[in-house]
């Protein structure tokens, strides 16, 4: 495997409870390259049958050779020290802490032989300073989050999900998708391409458009195969809600943890993922920070201006510029539950469903997300888990009146 050295494996440097899977019993096989940043490396693949996603960020390697010139005993004694150390530098000293930290540490025998060698802990202890394996590792009991498989040093595996948020709710349709469609369809493929090029936009197209375009004889779902297509690919008014709901259910088990307040420094779409039950799970957390460790970081930066006041991105978690002692404030300009009602809610209503463009009024409901959206930005930030929660359930509440009112008003 390209990804890893598994004669590293063999020399008993690097451990982890996949390490057997991957380099011994040949039950993980790697798929395509997810990404092309060259600091982090995603494949999908699978194990024992199942699709999963693997994922290696390449500074663990860096992180790796510094602790190997750690000596062994040292590596060893310092073992659950390190782990708690790095618990409480995310979390600070919350009242579960102690609990996350033993389970961690049992986390880090990867063999469960109830003892931790040196190369256990080198490469535990390195993959705990690389945030989204901790954060997965911390909120695994979540069902908002991937679940976490195990790791194999510096490569760790997650769940693959069958939806990602970005797609479901992308403006553009490239023909390539409709690939499905047998050799008898190539010409009507062709004539799309022609007439409106490689990418339809969903924000003009509509019924009585695309039926011009077969002479107002046909429409696109009298074809079975469309309707298909565009079930798979459009969703409906209820899929929005519905998912409109989860999403700010998985803002509330997310941010609100065990362990104190979490948010996500880059919030957007692409960053979930669906479930075939219909379930919204995070499954991104490179820039997921606890509000310990975040506030921290922003009081380290140094600044002579609000812009340079952020932490992964400048739309998500921002503050102020202390221009007096010339470093960032750490009381937060944002929350995860602004960005998702004043962000991501105007993408996800933003368009009708193709296939049925009369079954709500698109302008009403979009009037009604932008109000929403204004009532939003008047929440105050917050630091305290239960002003969090209502928050975030008196937004599930306003988008609940928004659903009925749209019942019987548009």
């Amino acid at each position: 495997m390209s990804l890893f050295q598994c004669s590293a494996v063999d020399a008993g440097h690097v451990s982890g409870p996949l390490c057997s899977d991957l380099c011994q019993q040949s039950n993980i096989h790697l798929g395509k390259c997810l990404t092309t940043v060259p600091d982090k490396k995603i494949y999908d693949g699978t194990w024992h049958g199942q699709n999963i996603i693997l994922k290696v960020n390449m500074s663990w390697f860096e992180e790796f050779q510094d602790q190997q010139k750690v000596t062994d005993s040292d590596v060893v004694s310092s073992y659950h020290n390190d782990v708690s150390s790095r618990v409480n530098t995310l979390f600070g000293d919350c009242t579960q802490c102690k609990k996350l930290a033993s389970r961690l540490v049992l986390l880090g025998d990867g063999n469960s032989d109830g003892s931790v060698t040196a190369a256990e802990a080198r490469s535990f202890i390195s993959l705990l300073q690389h945030i989204e394996p901790v954060m997965l590792m911390a909120l695994n009991e979540s069902k908002h989050t991937v679940d976490f498989y195990g790791y194999c040093g510096g490569l760790y595996m997650v769940e693959k999900l069958p939806f990602v948020a970005s797609n479901a709710f992308r403006d553009n349709w490239e023909f390539a998708d409709l690939a499905f469609l047998p050799d008898g369809f190539e010409p009507l493929a062709n004539m799309f391409n022609h007439n409106l090029g490689n990418v339809l936009d969903a924000a003009i197209l509509s019924i009585l458009y695309v039926s011009t375009i077969f002479d107002n004889m046909l429409t696109l779902t009298d074809y079975p195969m469309f309707r298909t297509f565009f079930q798979s690919y459009i969703t409906s008014r209820r899929e929005k809600f519905d998912f409109a709901y989860s999403l700010l259910d998985a803002a509330l088990e997310v941010s609100v943890t065990p362990y104190g307040l979490i948010q996500s420094c880059d919030l957007h779409l692409g960053n979930y993922g669906i479930t075939n039950t219909s379930t919204v799970k995070l499954i991104d957390l490179d820039l997921t920070y606890p509000h310990v460790l975040l506030q921290t970081l922003l009081k380290e930066k140094k600044c002579v201006s609000d812009l340079e006041c952020f932490v992964g991105s400048s739309e998500s978690c921002w503050s102020d510029c202390d221009t007096r002692t010339g470093t960032c404030k750490s009381l937060l300009g944002l929350q995860d539950v602004h960005t998702i009602c004043e962000g991501l809610f105007p993408i996800i209503f933003r368009h009708p469903n193709m296939l049925d463009p009369m079954s709500y009024n698109i302008t009403c409901l979009n009037k009604a997300i932008r109000y929403l959206g204004v009532l939003c930005s008047k929440l105050p930030v917050v630091y305290s888990e239960r002003e969090l929660r209502y928050n975030i359930l008196a937004v599930k509440r306003g988008l609940k009146s928004i659903e009925l009112k749209q019942n019987e008003e548009c």
